[in-house]
């Protein structure tokens, strides 16, 4: 069914690192579930259609029958201009006959066809719902892949190595300036900041 293959597309597309697979499914489900609501409805609708169509035919099939029984009354009568007369009314409610017997095959083959997927789609829903668990462990496992497939990708393409070496880069040129500042140097040094901060008036 066209409608879950969107229900997959949607899944994979709510594939992001801050996704909760259990939100997913549940989300999935209660979309799935509206469907099958819509599909109630659309069947009964047209479950209803179909009752007053039949009966609309029944109607048509009785005029066709008793204006074929007036042609034959007419001819027996010998008024031929009457017997024509019926003959047409009677090709009159044949034709309307004949249609609706063709609009009832198709809303037959309409509720047969939406019934098959109403019970393929409450088969799938509670095929989800029994192993529910199963179908977030699968979701959090690929979540995972992808997460892992990105951090691979950032380490293949040395992002990753270029923090690291920047940092240590850092660290090095701090280390390195305190292993040059003398004590007694940098007493002095501080002495005079502060006195450039807060001059004597002389």
């Amino acid at each position: 069914m066209n409608f879950f293959r969107r229900t997959w597309d949607g899944i994979q597309q709510w594939w992001q690192p801050a996704a909760d697979p259990e939100h997913i499914l549940e989300q999935t489900l209660w979309d799935m579930e509206k469907k099958m609501i819509q599909m109630r409805r659309a069947v009964a609708q047209a479950v209803a259609s179909a009752k007053r169509g039949e009966r609309h035919r029944k109607t048509m099939a009785a005029m066709v029958q008793r204006w074929q029984q007036w042609v034959k009354l007419a001819l027996d009568c010998g008024d031929e201009t009457l017997a024509k007369a019926a003959i047409a009314r009677r090709q009159t409610y044949g034709e309307m006959l004949t249609k609706l017997e063709a609009q009832r095959e198709e809303q037959q083959a309409f509720i047969r066809g939406v019934r098959h997927d109403l019970e393929a789609l409450e088969d799938k829903i509670n095929h989800i719902k029994l192993q529910k668990d199963w179908y977030v462990t699968r979701l959090r496992t690929a979540i995972a892949q992808q997460q892992l497939q990105t951090l691979q990708q950032e380490l293949m393409g040395g992002s990753l190595d270029a923090a690291i070496a920047d940092l240590e880069l850092s660290l090095w040129q701090v280390e390195a300036e305190t292993d040059l500042i003398d004590p007694l140097e940098a007493q002095f040094r501080q002495l005079e900041k502060s006195q450039r901060h807060h001059p004597k008036n002389s």
